[in-house]
């Protein structure tokens, strides 16, 4: 039992130590707000698409990389404003906005992080480890979408808000599934995307002998 506490105990002092790099560079700033603004490129048009009666944009705070900033205003909203302007004779319309601020680690780079350092210490051949590195980050990426979709469209069903007016068959689903989303359900969507990635083909059986015979 101890060779294969030792081995255990080596991978995952291994684990904290890629873990903790990744992380600690991740925290550079010009670092952070590059996976910030790769993360936002795509998921801005994604957000326009499943919440078409809002004006949409996806910007980050100056200074501060770790945090995800969503402006939104209502289409309706909007375009009476301009006819308003446009009738009273303005040449630019005042737009009242909102926004909303959500946490880029916490949502994402964190557990994207701590995803990749476990299938790079994986006993898996390099190009298993590059496939499951590039599925399981689409797949955890696409699983934090649907959760900003979530949030938004709550926000957006608020009675102060109204952009949407959801049934409250489908925004009870939606509030529950959002409720279940927590910080603790990330870790178990990585581990489970790890093992998807890392656990095929027995190959932690034969580590384990291997530290087991030491």
């Amino acid at each position: 039992m101890q060779p294969l506490l030792r081995s255990a105990l080596k991978y995952f002092g291994l684990f904290l130590l890629l873990y903790g790099a990744m992380t600690a560079i991740s925290l550079v700033p010009s670092v952070g707000a590059a996976f910030n603004a790769a993360y936002r490129q795509p998921t801005e048009p994604i957000l326009k698409s499943l919440l078409s009666k809002a004006y949409l944009q996806l910007k980050t705070e100056v200074g501060k990389p770790d945090v995800l900033r969503v402006e939104y205003a209502s289409k309706e909203q909007v375009q009476r404003q301009m006819a308003e302007a446009k009738q009273s004779g303005q040449a630019n319309a005042r737009i009242v906005g909102r926004d909303n601020l959500i946490s880029f680690y916490n949502l994402f780079l964190s557990f994207w992080l701590f995803l990749v350092a476990l299938i790079l210490l994986s006993p898996i051949s390099w190009k298993e480890k590059a496939l499951g590195i590039v599925v399981g980050s689409l797949l955890f990426y696409l699983y934090t979408v649907l959760k900003v979709y979530l949030a938004m469209l709550v926000i957006f069903n608020q009675p102060d808000i109204a952009i949407y007016q959801t049934g409250d068959f489908w925004l009870k689903i939606g509030r529950s599934i959002l409720y279940f989303m927590t910080l603790g359900t990330n870790v178990l969507v990585v581990l489970l995307l790890w093992a998807l990635a890392a656990f095929r083909r027995g190959n932690w059986r034969e580590v384990l002998k291997v530290g087991a015979g030491r």
